[in-house]
């Protein structure tokens, strides 16, 4: 779960810097998220991407509220369509839904198909977990 006092610096921007690393790097991209009320937060993304690749060797990742804001460690887990509930899957569809995942089944389909990722960021970050 978020840090409250992070979790209230994410409101009202649409989106947060997410860093990863590669050979002692580390890099940061803007990128859209979700935060559920249960104070859960989403990323989607191409399958593809450098990120993404970075993420399935090293889950770590460092999330930052963009123009100088609080950032927090975490841990990114892929997510699985079968784990997928109805609201966190409407919460998606309503964000993400420009990308194709205009339904809770085209999602599910997205994700399954592998053309795209689904990530849950655990807070905080725990070496070697």
């Amino acid at each position: 779960m978020l840090p409250p006092a992070f979790r209230s610096a994410l409101d009202g921007t649409d989106e947060v810097l997410v860093g990863s690393r590669e050979a002692g790097h580390e890099g940061a991209v803007r990128t859209w998220f979700i935060v559920t009320p249960a104070g859960d937060i989403y990323l989607f993304n191409y399958a593809y991407a450098l990120r993404v690749a970075r993420w399935r060797s090293d889950p770590w990742i460092r999330l930052t509220v963009p123009g100088g804001g609080p950032s927090v460690e975490g841990r990114v887990r892929f997510v699985d369509p079968a784990e997928l509930d109805g609201a966190v899957q409407e919460m998606i569809v309503e964000r993400w839904g420009m990308w194709g995942a205009a339904t809770a089944e085209g999602l599910r389909r997205m994700v399954r198909d592998g053309s795209h990722i689904l990530v849950r960021v655990e807070v905080p970050y725990e070496e070697g977990r």
